[in-house]
């Protein structure tokens, strides 16, 4: 009878643990779907930025393994023939990781990155770490499309954000390497796991933009949002 009494005991306290790790589960489980499914308060420019950075995810333009220096002959996705300023771009099937943020900032909320930097590169010239490719005078054809530059010019424009408070549309800038200088961009998804957001940038793993779990795959250097 004991032995029976014990055995019984045993089969509760073995069903009474199968429930607690399904409850556990089943609350982990609702913890993940509410957090990739986080809503955000956006401003229009931050829905705006993501809509663009989405097309970039849709256009899954490769990754140009050259990184070779282009010369902007397309406007709009069309061959021209010749140098486009402002609104130039590259092949379309081609890209780097600042050209994220350069057709997300154009697709989406009308901004072009290669006329609002050259603008500020013509005018302030010392701002900018031109001294780093021996430039000797702004370049459309490039200029925009450095990590570097586009690191000074959101820390002039847009706001810094400190805190680890990300939304989508941010725009994230690393140092992979340690040498203190940026080296890879990309933006924030409105995709949330666990509370760590997607970004969406084209790096040459995969070699075409994606949206992936890399926010703390390198060191942060730079957080930005749009000013409204």
């Amino acid at each position: 009878m004991k032995t029976k009494f014990i055995f019984i005991a045993a089969v509760f306290t073995f069903l009474l643990s199968c429930s607690r790790e399904e409850v556990r589960s089943s609350n982990q489980q609702i913890k993940k779907k509410t957090d990739s499914t986080k809503t955000f308060n956006l401003t229009e420019s931050q829905k705006k930025i993501l809509a663009g950075a989405k097309k970039c995810l849709e256009a899954k333009f490769n990754y140009d393994m050259d990184m070779a220096y282009h010369v902007l002959k397309y406007k709009d996705g069309e061959l021209v023939g010749s140098k486009v300023y402002p609104n130039g771009d590259l092949e379309p099937s081609l890209g780097v990781c600042t050209d994220v943020t350069v057709r997300a900032l154009r697709w989406g909320a009308g901004l072009d990155l290669q006329e609002d930097i050259h603008n500020d590169i013509s005018k302030n010239w010392n701002d900018y770490p031109m001294r780093r490719w021996n430039a000797k005078k702004p370049d459309t054809n490039i200029d925009h499309r450095r990590v570097p530059n586009q690191l000074v010019w959101l820390k002039k424009f847009w706001k810094e954000i400190s805190a680890e408070d990300y939304q989508p549309g941010d725009v994230i800038i690393w140092d992979m390497n340690g040498d203190s200088w940026g080296d890879h961009i990309g933006i924030i998804s409105d995709k949330f796991v666990d509370g760590v957001p997607n970004l969406i940038h084209n790096f040459p793993s995969p070699g075409y933009v994606a949206e992936e779990d890399v926010l703390n795959s390198w060191k942060i250097i730079g957080h930005f949002r749009v000013r409204d």
